[in-house]
Protein backbone atom coordinates (compact mmCIF):
# COMPACT_ATOMS: atom_id res chain seq x y z
CA UNK A 1 0.00 0.00 0.00
CA UNK A 2 1.25 3.50 -0.83
CA UNK A 3 2.25 5.97 1.86
CA UNK A 4 -0.71 8.14 0.82
CA UNK A 5 -3.08 5.23 1.42
CA UNK A 6 -1.53 4.45 4.81
CA UNK A 7 -2.27 8.00 6.02
CA UNK A 8 -5.67 8.21 4.40
CA UNK A 9 -6.07 9.96 1.07
CA UNK A 10 -5.01 13.59 1.41
CA UNK A 11 -6.47 15.82 -1.37
CA UNK A 12 -3.29 17.94 -1.24
CA UNK A 13 -1.17 14.91 -2.18
CA UNK A 14 -0.39 14.89 -5.94
CA UNK A 15 -0.90 11.11 -6.02
CA UNK A 16 -4.39 11.53 -4.61
CA UNK A 17 -5.13 14.40 -6.98
CA UNK A 18 -4.14 12.18 -9.89
CA UNK A 19 -6.41 9.39 -8.61
CA UNK A 20 -9.32 11.82 -8.24
CA UNK A 21 -8.80 13.11 -11.76
CA UNK A 22 -8.79 9.61 -13.21
CA UNK A 23 -11.97 8.59 -11.39
CA UNK A 24 -13.79 11.68 -12.67
CA UNK A 25 -12.37 11.93 -16.16
CA UNK A 26 -11.60 8.32 -17.12
CA UNK A 27 -8.85 5.71 -16.87
CA UNK A 28 -9.33 4.90 -13.18
CA UNK A 29 -8.07 1.68 -11.58
CA UNK A 30 -9.14 -0.29 -8.54
CA UNK A 31 -6.08 1.12 -6.76
CA UNK A 32 -7.51 4.63 -7.29
CA UNK A 33 -10.82 3.54 -5.77
CA UNK A 34 -9.09 1.89 -2.80
CA UNK A 35 -6.98 4.99 -2.17
CA UNK A 36 -9.92 7.40 -2.18
CA UNK A 37 -11.94 5.15 0.12
CA UNK A 38 -9.26 5.42 2.83
CA UNK A 39 -10.60 8.95 3.47
CA UNK A 40 -14.33 8.79 4.41
CA UNK A 41 -14.82 12.52 3.82
CA UNK A 42 -13.36 12.27 0.35
CA UNK A 43 -15.31 9.11 -0.44
CA UNK A 44 -18.49 10.87 0.61
CA UNK A 45 -17.85 13.84 -1.65
CA UNK A 46 -16.69 12.30 -4.93
CA UNK A 47 -18.84 10.68 -7.63
CA UNK A 48 -18.29 6.94 -7.66
CA UNK A 49 -17.36 5.98 -11.26
CA UNK A 50 -18.73 2.48 -10.66
CA UNK A 51 -22.26 3.80 -10.10
CA UNK A 52 -24.47 5.05 -12.89
CA UNK A 53 -26.27 8.30 -12.11
CA UNK A 54 -30.04 7.99 -11.86
CA UNK A 55 -32.19 9.80 -14.42
CA UNK A 56 -35.75 10.91 -13.68
CA UNK A 57 -38.04 12.44 -16.30
CA UNK A 58 -41.00 14.72 -15.56
CA UNK A 59 -43.53 15.77 -18.22
CA UNK A 60 -46.71 17.82 -18.40
CA UNK A 61 -49.00 19.16 -21.10
CA UNK A 62 -50.70 22.55 -21.10
CA UNK A 63 -54.43 22.42 -21.87
CA UNK A 64 -56.32 25.09 -23.81
CA UNK A 65 -57.56 26.32 -20.44
CA UNK A 66 -54.02 26.85 -19.20
CA UNK A 67 -53.95 23.87 -16.83
CA UNK A 68 -50.97 21.55 -16.58
CA UNK A 69 -51.98 17.90 -16.84
CA UNK A 70 -50.24 14.54 -17.00
CA UNK A 71 -49.60 13.39 -20.60
CA UNK A 72 -50.17 9.82 -19.40
CA UNK A 73 -53.75 10.19 -18.16
CA UNK A 74 -54.83 13.81 -18.65
CA UNK A 75 -55.24 14.33 -14.90
CA UNK A 76 -54.26 17.69 -13.36
CA UNK A 77 -50.86 17.70 -11.71
CA UNK A 78 -50.69 17.51 -7.94
CA UNK A 79 -48.92 20.30 -6.05
CA UNK A 80 -45.91 18.01 -5.64
CA UNK A 81 -45.82 17.12 -9.33
CA UNK A 82 -46.14 20.78 -10.27
CA UNK A 83 -43.26 21.68 -7.94
CA UNK A 84 -41.11 18.93 -9.51
CA UNK A 85 -41.72 20.39 -12.95
CA UNK A 86 -41.24 24.07 -12.07
CA UNK A 87 -37.69 25.43 -12.49
CA UNK A 88 -36.31 27.65 -9.73
CA UNK A 89 -36.05 31.36 -10.39
CA UNK A 90 -32.26 31.15 -10.75
CA UNK A 91 -32.23 28.37 -13.35
CA UNK A 92 -30.13 29.43 -16.34
CA UNK A 93 -32.65 30.23 -19.07
CA UNK A 94 -30.36 32.73 -20.80
CA UNK A 95 -30.30 32.45 -24.57
CA UNK A 96 -27.18 34.44 -25.42
CA UNK A 97 -25.21 31.22 -25.90
CA UNK A 98 -27.96 29.36 -27.76
CA UNK A 99 -27.09 27.83 -31.12
CA UNK A 100 -29.73 26.71 -33.60
CA UNK A 101 -28.61 23.58 -35.43
CA UNK A 102 -30.08 22.38 -38.75
CA UNK A 103 -33.50 20.79 -38.79
CA UNK A 104 -33.28 17.03 -38.16
CA UNK A 105 -35.88 15.79 -40.61
CA UNK A 106 -36.41 18.49 -43.25
CA UNK A 107 -35.64 22.12 -43.91
CA UNK A 108 -37.42 24.42 -41.50
CA UNK A 109 -39.41 27.36 -42.77
CA UNK A 110 -37.60 30.69 -42.50
CA UNK A 111 -38.05 32.24 -39.05
CA UNK A 112 -40.29 35.28 -38.89
CA UNK A 113 -39.45 37.87 -36.25
CA UNK A 114 -42.22 38.28 -33.71
CA UNK A 115 -44.31 35.37 -34.98
CA UNK A 116 -46.83 34.11 -32.43
CA UNK A 117 -47.51 30.40 -32.25
CA UNK A 118 -51.23 29.69 -31.88
CA UNK A 119 -52.93 26.34 -31.53
CA UNK A 120 -51.17 23.04 -31.14
CA UNK A 121 -50.18 21.71 -27.74
CA UNK A 122 -47.40 22.80 -25.41
CA UNK A 123 -45.50 20.12 -23.55
CA UNK A 124 -43.06 20.71 -20.69
CA UNK A 125 -40.18 18.35 -19.93
CA UNK A 126 -37.74 18.17 -17.03
CA UNK A 127 -34.83 15.71 -16.89
CA UNK A 128 -32.96 15.25 -13.59
CA UNK A 129 -29.58 13.48 -13.59
CA UNK A 130 -28.37 12.68 -10.05
CA UNK A 131 -24.73 11.82 -9.27
CA UNK A 132 -23.83 9.76 -6.18
CA UNK A 133 -20.73 9.35 -4.01
CA UNK A 134 -18.95 6.20 -2.88
CA UNK A 135 -21.18 6.34 0.22
CA UNK A 136 -24.33 6.70 -1.93
CA UNK A 137 -24.94 10.33 -0.91
CA UNK A 138 -25.95 12.92 -3.51
CA UNK A 139 -23.06 14.90 -5.04
CA UNK A 140 -25.20 17.09 -7.29
CA UNK A 141 -28.23 17.02 -9.56
CA UNK A 142 -28.12 18.31 -13.12
CA UNK A 143 -31.43 19.58 -14.56
CA UNK A 144 -32.57 20.31 -18.10
CA UNK A 145 -35.95 21.87 -18.93
CA UNK A 146 -37.38 22.14 -22.44
CA UNK A 147 -40.85 23.23 -23.55
CA UNK A 148 -42.13 22.74 -27.10
CA UNK A 149 -45.26 23.09 -29.24
CA UNK A 150 -46.46 20.36 -31.59
CA UNK A 151 -49.32 19.82 -34.04
CA UNK A 152 -50.07 17.72 -37.13
CA UNK A 153 -46.89 15.68 -36.85
CA UNK A 154 -44.62 18.71 -36.52
CA UNK A 155 -42.61 20.22 -33.70
CA UNK A 156 -43.60 23.85 -34.30
CA UNK A 157 -41.69 25.89 -31.71
CA UNK A 158 -39.41 25.88 -28.69
CA UNK A 159 -40.31 28.02 -25.70
CA UNK A 160 -38.69 27.84 -22.25
CA UNK A 161 -35.31 26.07 -22.16
CA UNK A 162 -32.94 26.06 -19.17
CA UNK A 163 -30.45 24.07 -17.11
CA UNK A 164 -29.43 24.15 -13.45
CA UNK A 165 -27.33 22.35 -10.84
CA UNK A 166 -28.88 21.70 -7.41
CA UNK A 167 -28.07 19.73 -4.25
CA UNK A 168 -24.38 20.39 -4.85
CA UNK A 169 -21.88 19.88 -2.06
CA UNK A 170 -19.92 22.91 -0.81
CA UNK A 171 -16.82 22.12 -2.86
CA UNK A 172 -18.74 21.76 -6.12
CA UNK A 173 -18.26 24.77 -8.39
CA UNK A 174 -20.77 25.23 -11.19
CA UNK A 175 -18.85 26.46 -14.21
CA UNK A 176 -19.84 27.68 -17.66
CA UNK A 177 -22.41 26.05 -19.90
CA UNK A 178 -20.55 24.33 -22.73
CA UNK A 179 -23.52 23.48 -24.95
CA UNK A 180 -26.88 25.15 -25.50
CA UNK A 181 -28.31 23.86 -28.76
CA UNK A 182 -31.79 23.54 -30.23
CA UNK A 183 -32.46 22.14 -33.65
CA UNK A 184 -34.49 24.21 -36.11
CA UNK A 185 -38.26 23.89 -36.29
CA UNK A 186 -40.79 23.22 -37.75
CA UNK A 187 -39.68 19.64 -38.24
CA UNK A 188 -40.94 16.13 -37.54
CA UNK A 189 -38.49 15.87 -34.65
CA UNK A 190 -36.18 18.24 -32.80
CA UNK A 191 -33.54 18.11 -30.06
CA UNK A 192 -32.62 20.39 -27.16
CA UNK A 193 -29.07 19.79 -25.89
CA UNK A 194 -27.35 21.34 -22.87
CA UNK A 195 -24.01 20.54 -21.24
CA UNK A 196 -22.38 22.06 -18.16
CA UNK A 197 -18.87 22.04 -16.67
CA UNK A 198 -18.65 21.08 -12.99
CA UNK A 199 -15.47 21.52 -10.94
CA UNK A 200 -14.76 19.33 -7.92
CA UNK A 201 -12.24 21.35 -5.87
CA UNK A 202 -10.93 20.21 -2.47
CA UNK A 203 -7.86 22.36 -1.78
CA UNK A 204 -8.42 25.60 -3.64
CA UNK A 205 -7.50 25.22 -7.29
CA UNK A 206 -4.74 22.68 -6.73
CA UNK A 207 -7.03 19.68 -6.28
CA UNK A 208 -9.65 20.16 -8.98
CA UNK A 209 -11.08 17.72 -11.49
CA UNK A 210 -14.16 18.03 -13.65
CA UNK A 211 -17.32 16.32 -14.77
CA UNK A 212 -19.44 17.42 -17.72
CA UNK A 213 -23.11 16.45 -17.30
CA UNK A 214 -25.29 16.76 -20.38
CA UNK A 215 -28.86 16.03 -21.44
CA UNK A 216 -30.38 15.74 -24.91
CA UNK A 217 -34.16 15.96 -25.08
CA UNK A 218 -35.53 14.67 -28.39
CA UNK A 219 -39.13 15.62 -29.14
CA UNK A 220 -41.45 14.57 -31.94
CA UNK A 221 -44.40 16.05 -33.77
CA UNK A 222 -46.77 13.59 -32.09
CA UNK A 223 -45.71 14.81 -28.61
CA UNK A 224 -43.50 11.85 -27.82
CA UNK A 225 -40.27 12.58 -25.94
CA UNK A 226 -37.06 10.57 -25.49
CA UNK A 227 -33.89 11.43 -23.59
CA UNK A 228 -30.19 10.67 -23.52
CA UNK A 229 -27.72 11.81 -20.86
CA UNK A 230 -24.06 11.48 -19.93
CA UNK A 231 -21.11 13.21 -18.28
Amino acid sequence: MSSAAEKGADPADPAVQAAIKRTLEGGWTQADIDLIMTNPNLAGSLPDPRKDPTVVVKEAELTDGGQLVSPANGEPLTAEELADLTPPADADSSSGDAVTTPAETESAAPATFGIRITGGKWRKTHVIRTHYSYTNSVIYKYHHWAEFNYKDGKVRAWRYRADDVTNALDWIEVKERLKNEKSAVPASSATSYMKRKIAHCFVGDIACAHTYPWVKTKVKGNGKVTFSTGS
